[in-house]
């Protein structure tokens, strides 16, 4: 057992009130992450109390075991019921990525009350919040992490679905294996066990992978949207799509997801072109906010680097960022001028 995990324990045990977050505008891996730590220490410490809690929830996902047992609601309200002792952030780094809140204060409430925080991450270690422990092994899923410290670390007892729930995750990250991985023996070790368990990375796939006609429809609205320039590609929804989008009544789960399906499956690889981004209206965050989703060969560009001029951040081949935009127009010149 490394020393991190160990520590990890050591908190664990210590602490009656655990709360499991993650970061907002959740990706299966981010809900994967939370489900396996939430639900591995409900079972292997049954008399402490312990609550995962998200700001926002991803649809599609409600196959997966305890999902409804994931609490919706601002996180400072969750530290303020719960008072935990130790606070677990899974897939994210620091409190701004974990609220749409005053992270600050957030972060502040956390000192004021003594709570420590230990964090299992796989982003490029970019201001990272003040921490007992910080586990990052670069693994292409935060589920992966989370997997090989619980199970193989620490040796805790599964709980029903874990399989599942951890495969979903790994799936979702990697992009079914999309990218290349430095830890690619570890991640194959995991998956052929999770197969041999039972697990199904087909039916999985058809499960989480179901598509509405409205998520098509943005997806659409990209591909006509698309600009090639030299050396990457670009594309955007624009605010009077978005403006009679809204009008309609669709929802914002399905305007974003029809963007992960755009940037994830195409934008690297049009034409000659090895990267590139995508910029959209933030719908979840209101009005004048605005998202860029980026995706790139690993060993063409650092994207995470260009994200992070735009007050984001993530992994080399794929990262992205919010910020303040009047128009759409703004949102893709500041993004182009990071460039």
């Amino acid at each position: 057992m490394n020393e991190a995990a160990k520590k990890l324990r050591g908190l664990i045990e210590a602490s009656e009130r655990i709360l499991v977050i993650s970061h907002i505008s959740p990706d299966p891996d981010a809900i994967c992450s939370m489900l396996l730590c939430g639900t591995t220490l409900a079972l292997n410490y049954p008399e402490k109390h312990i609550a995962m809690n998200s700001e926002e929830l991803t649809e599609g996902l409600g196959f997966l075991k305890g999902y409804e047992l994931i609490q919706l609601q601002p996180l400072d309200t969750a530290i303020a019921q719960l008072k935990p002792e130790l606070i677990i952030m899974v897939d994210a780094m620091n409190y701004s990525r974990c609220t749409r809140g005053d992270a600050a204060k957030v972060a502040e409430k956390v000192k004021e009350s003594r709570s420590k925080l230990a964090i299992i991450d796989h982003h490029e270690p970019v201001d990272v919040a003040d921490n007992e422990v910080y586990i990052n092994q670069k693994s292409p899923a935060a589920a992966q992490d989370v997997y090989e410290v619980l199970f193989e670390n620490l040796g805790y007892e599964q709980p029903d679905g874990s399989g599942e729930t951890a495969m979903t995750g790994i799936l979702s990250d990697s992009a079914r294996f999309l990218y290349d991985n430095p830890r690619h023996r570890e991640t194959f070790r995991i998956v052929s066990n999770l197969i041999d368990s039972g697990v199904s990375i087909e039916h999985l796939e058809n499960r989480a992978r179901r598509y509405t006609a409205d998520e098509i429809t943005v997806l659409g609205e990209l591909a006509k949207n698309l600009r090639i320039e030299t050396g990457y590609t670009y594309s955007y929804v624009g605010d009077v799509f978005t403006r009679r989008w809204l009008e309609a009544g669709k929802t914002a789960d399905d305007f974003k997801q029809g963007c992960e399906l755009f940037v994830s499956g195409f934008i690297r690889n049009i034409g000659n072109n090895k990267w590139g981004f995508i910029v959209y209206p933030d719908l979840s965050a209101g009005e004048g906010r605005y998202s860029a989703s980026f995706r790139a060969l690993g060993d063409v560009k650092d994207v995470a680097e260009i994200a992070r001029k735009v007050g984001g951040g993530g992994h080399k081949p794929s990262a992205g960022a919010k910020f303040e935009a009047m128009s759409a127009e703004e949102a893709i010149n500041k993004v182009r001028n990071a460039i």
